[in-house]
């Protein structure tokens, strides 16, 4: 039986200027107990469909069908359809308990009694991996991290007892490990409930590992459609072979070269109430160079690049740059900017690209009028931008150009060191494609330092330099790019690379079970934070030693790789002879 079966569907916005088509003419099916995905780059009309099929559509849009049903009634949000949107925080009401937001779904969608309610919220939390239902019903989504919030909105979604569950980019903003365990919490909600599951994603790897077909969309039409095997191993398109060679990737890393000492950190400390923050980090990053940080959620990369740019001062440490010694952090941040995850937050709706770079430009320099901006239009085209999007607003950019427009807008200031935060993981593959050519561009022709935080180990696989693991507000390993990704020496490094999935059925499909801390101690309340005096990662480490649960290692180097490991310890693994040549101990 068809889940969801849509035909000729259409979707136009009726603007100032007349009607856009965004959806010309599709046609779709999904079966119960099957996973669809809907693939295709920024503006393609993959998410227009899907709130089309919802009826979240505004009044501006005229949305037509030949046929859409769900089960053969038309659909009905809340009760035979429901959506997962890719930021749980946003979904979650933040002054409202878990438990209430569960129970009211329940109450007002199925009918059910207090009592009743609360049982079955308690179920679903439970069939959404989260053990201590009864402590987190008790609390607000701020308390709760990232991957246990979009369990949550899993939890609320599976409430309404649906025959199709959309999941619009569900895994977008999770880091790696988070992910994995989110697509294998999908892909037993879809075996036990039978739904019908209608995966929209621009993460091709993503889409190998859960979909059995797949639809390419592009311009608002369907293009493609086949089995996952059909569309990954034999595309008919160029469009989709297109996007399939942009998921591969390809080496982005510049000529190994000496390179100028920039930025040295030395021992540099942060702490929170919530016991989360950065313990003794120190690392090196030269000028020219692509020095990445990868980690999951709250492992502190963030809280690094606050403090690099003067948002945050640490407890403790040393911060060297140049000749200049900072105690408490610099002052000078203007030498230091930051390109941010979600371009279109982090501009302002109501500047053009032009205005944009103009106030960034007036904050630390007096230009006059049109010298000002020339090098508004010189920066936006060395950024790849035309010299005419310069009186477009964000909102009529896409996703690729408002990146750049965050770029050159960091960029304007001739800052020495560049820090991208999550800057790709918005992106669709063709447009990742496209910023990592433009940062590898400017590296060559201004010798900029760049610091790439991302929890997309892939991507930093690709980039060459050096790279830095963190885990729980600690350094765990730190090397060159290439020695780190393809030889991991930690267990954790080694589990991120593991935990990625591939934009390859076979390879993806193989995914396994990524150990889970969303139960186990990570700063947030009542989850018992700072009760291990061992390594953090002891509780998930298949190579752990008993020294591992009683003791913190310490920082072992050998040559340019560091690594904060026990198996590298002599005192705890064994004396080694002087010509011993340290290799992977996992």
């Amino acid at each position: 039986m068809k889940a969801l079966e849509v035909q000729d569907l259409k979707v136009q916005y009726h603007t100032d200027t007349g009607k856009i088509p965004a959806v010309r003419g599709i046609s779709f099916s999904v079966d119960k107990g099957e996973t669809v995905g809907i693939v295709g780059g920024s503006g393609s009309g993959k998410t227009t469909a899907m709130l089309a099929v919802m009826g979240l559509l505004g009044e501006k849009a005229q949305v037509s069908a030949a046929k859409m049903e769900i089960c053969g009634e038309i659909p009905q949000p809340g009760k035979n359809v429901a959506m997962i949107f890719q930021d749980s925080m946003n979904c979650l009401n933040p002054s409202m308990k878990i438990g209430v937001q569960i129970t009211e779904t329940l109450r007002t969608r199925r009918g059910y009694g207090r009592k009743e309610a609360r049982r079955r919220a308690l179920e679903l939390l439970d069939l959404a991996g989260i053990r201590n239902g009864e402590l987190r019903m008790g609390q607000y989504p701020s308390q709760l991290s990232g991957g246990m919030r979009q369990r949550v909105v899993i939890a609320i979604a599976l409430a309404c007892e649906p025959e199709l569950i959309i999941a619009d980019e569900p895994t977008t903003a999770l880091d790696t490990a988070v992910q994995a365990q989110i697509l294998l919490l999908l892909r037993q909600v879809v075996l036990e409930t039978g739904a019908g599951l209608l995966l929209v994603s621009h993460d091709l790897g993503v889409t190998a590992s859960l979909c059995s077909r797949v639809c390419v969309m592009r311009a608002g039409e369907l293009i493609e459609s086949g089995s996952v095997e059909d569309i990954f191993y034999s595309p008919v398109q160029e469009y989709t072979k297109q996007l399939l060679r942009d998921a591969g990737g390809r080496n982005y890393a510049l000529p190994a070269e000496e390179r100028e000492l920039f930025l040295k950190i030395r021992h540099l400390t942060k702490k929170y109430e919530a016991g989360e923050g950065l313990q003794d980090v120190s690392l090196e990053i030269r000028r020219g160079e692509m020095f990445a940080l990868v980690g999951e959620s709250g492992s502190g990369k963030t809280t690094l690049a606050r403090i690099l740019s003067g948002i945050l001062r640490p407890d403790s440490g040393q911060i060297l740059y140049h000749s200049l010694t900072s105690e408490k952090g610099r002052e000078n941040t203007a030498q230091i900017q930051m390109v941010f995850q979600d371009p279109y937050a982090s501009l302002n709706p109501r500047l053009t690209a032009g205005e944009t770079l103009t106030e960034a430009l007036g904050a630390y320099r007096k230009r006059d009028r049109r010298a000002c901006r020339k090098q508004v239009e010189e920066m936006l085209e060395f950024a790849g931008l035309d010299r005419r999007d310069a009186d477009r607003y964000p909102w009529e950019l896409s996703g690729g150009q408002r990146q750049r427009l965050g770029i050159a807008r960091a960029l304007i200031v001739e800052p020495e060191l560049l820090i991208c935060d999550e800057a790709l993981s918005s992106l669709d593959p063709s447009a990742r494609v496209q910023i990592l050519e433009l940062l590898m561009d400017l590296q060559r022709k201004r010798k900029i330092a760049c610091l790439f935080i991302s929890h997309d180990i892939q991507t930093v696989s690709r980039l060459g330099g050096w790279t830095g693991v963190m885990y729980m507000g600690r350094l765990v390993e730190c090397g060159e790019t290439k020695e780190v990704c393809f030889d991991p020496w930690h267990p954790y490094t080694k589990m991120l690379i593991q935990a990625a999935p591939k934009p390859d059925p076979l390879r993806a499909g193989r995914m396994k079970s990524v150990p889970s801390r969303e139960n186990e101690s990570r700063g947030f309340p009542g989850n018992g934070a700072g009760q291990t005096d061992g390594c953090p990662f002891a509780n998930q480490c298949g190579y752990a030693m008993d020294c591992c649960r009683t003791q913190q290692p310490g920082i072992y180097t050998f040559g340019g790789r560091s690594v904060s490991c026990f198996l590298y310890s002599e005192e705890h693994s064994g004396k080694r002879s002087a010509n011993y040549r340290m290799t992977s101990q996992i």
